[in-house]
């Protein structure tokens, strides 16, 4: 039951039996890759499967901004191998840190409205989808109709 499961995105967390959907986007707006994977799943040993995922639609990636739970050297060294500049704070009890810009690691915050805004859809964070193909269908969805809305909205206040 447990290899079902994690086939399936479902895990044990601090909350219980839950799934966490992971994506890299350009903006608000502009997801460019997206998958689901279980709860308990960190951040950082994820990365790499989704920066793949990523140059599969945008071959040039420049930088890569995320919050400190990617603060490492050895995803910092991948990254800096592949040609990506890391955009990362670094922990305050880092003996060694490494420069950020602070410029470009603020627009970090439109990423995390996309989140926002996924979770104003009541199916999404309650997850009544059980089954990985299914939910991720619904993220998929629910992610075209925020870029539908955002279009529509910017077409709306030009006119």
């Amino acid at each position: 039951m447990a290899r079902a499961a994690t086939a399936q995105g479902l895990g044990r967390s601090r909350g219980g039996f839950t799934t966490r959907g992971i994506l890299s986007a350009a903006d608000e707006g502009t997801v460019l890759a997206v998958d689901v994977v279980p709860g308990q799943a960190g951040d950082a040993p994820l990365l790499d499967r989704l920066i793949d995922a990523t140059a599969e639609r945008v071959p040039m990636i420049d930088e890569v901004v995320g919050d400190k739970g990617f603060d490492g050297d050895t995803l910092r060294c991948r990254l800096i191998d592949r040609g990506i500049a890391p955009q990362i704070p670094c922990r305050k009890n880092r003996v060694s840190p490494w420069a950020c810009d602070p410029d470009t690691y603020r627009d970090r915050n439109r990423v995390e409205r996309l989140f926002g805004k996924l979770k104003q859809f009541r199916r999404v964070p309650t997850r009544y989808e059980k089954l990985k193909p299914t939910f991720l269908g619904l993220l998929l969805l629910t992610l075209g109709f925020i870029r539908l809305k955002r279009k529509r909205t910017s077409i709306d206040n030009t006119t």
